[in-house]
């Protein structure tokens, strides 16, 4: 018997930000300075912290997890991987990925992809770019 693969999760948010805070009691989450762009003086250059906080639903069981950040002619940044589980398909699954001291090869545009079982389910694109003036 020819097993059907499970449908990807639907995602219903990806942020960058500098942050997040989650509250002990309530569970609630804080996404401190949201932001698309880095202003970098030079490059190479190394961003000291950086959160991508996920949110998804409609899964089914687990997942192996995958993020990816590009530069825009493919030249990879970073890529980490780990597993996701959804107790049922109606319950939504909130985490962070928190990248400390991320190099980045030069001002451009950069982006982050996220993959369930090696199946594309957003993308992201931000900048890094010089000051102005």
């Amino acid at each position: 018997i020819e097993q059907v693969p499970k449908p990807p999760p639907k995602a219903l948010a990806m942020v960058i930000c500098d942050d997040t805070i989650e509250d002990r009691t309530s569970g609630k989450k804080t996404l401190v300075g949201l932001f698309n762009n880095i202003t970098a003086k030079a490059s190479p250059f190394r961003h000291p912290e950086m959160n991508i906080f996920m949110v998804l639903t409609n899964g089914h069981g687990d997942y192996e997890a995958r993020l990816k950040c590009l530069k825009e002619d493919n030249q990879p940044v970073v890529d980490l991987s780990g597993h996701i589980h959804f107790p049922d398909p109606n319950a939504i699954v909130e985490f962070n990925f928190e990248l400390l001291g991320l190099a980045f090869p030069s001002h451009g545009i950069y982006r982050f992809e996220f993959y369930c079982d090696e199946v594309p389910v957003i993308s992201r694109k931000f900048m890094v770019s010089k000051p102005q003036g």
